[in-house]
Formats: structure tokens, sequence, C-alpha cells
């Protein structure tokens, strides 16, 4: 894999060191996690962003805001009682 360099300021890389030791972690470890929590987190913001896109591009063709075979495969979808 390759190496990123990240600068830190002093104080956030003390605040990095302290919580790597509270959690019996190191650094490294931790500021890994943290990517890989905000690269998935916004990569989940544009799929919902796409998707809404896309939701809209079609009701501005079609006028529908969702097909009738949306709605019945919703309905068909539902908990029976």
């Amino acid at each position: 894999m390759p190496t990123v360099a990240i600068r830190l300021d002093d104080d956030m890389k003390a605040r990095l060191e302290t919580l790597a030791e509270v959690h019996d972690r190191s650094p490294h470890y931790l500021m890994k996690e943290a990517i890989e929590e905000y690269v998935d987190e916004k990569e989940a913001e544009n799929f919902v962003y796409n998707a809404l896109l896309e939701r809209w591009r079609e009701y501005e063709l079609t006028g529908e805001t969702m097909s009738g075979d949306s709605v019945k495969a919703w309905i068909d979808a539902l908990p029976n009682e």
C-alpha cells in the first residue's frame, strides 16, 4: 500500500496521541479508521443525492412522482394483518 502524509498542528497531534493511548491503538489506526468512516459516509451521501437527482429528472420528464408499478410493489410488500 502506498503511504500518504498528512500535516497536523501540534494540538491535533497531541489530541490524537492521547486518544490513541486511551484506546490502546496507534495514531495511524485512528487516522485510517476516521478516513474510512468519512469516505463511507460521503459515498453514501453521494448515492442518496444521485438517486434523488435521478428521481427528480424522471419527475421532470413524466410528471409522475412514483410509477404505478412502484406503488404496487410497495403495497405488495406491506405485511398482511
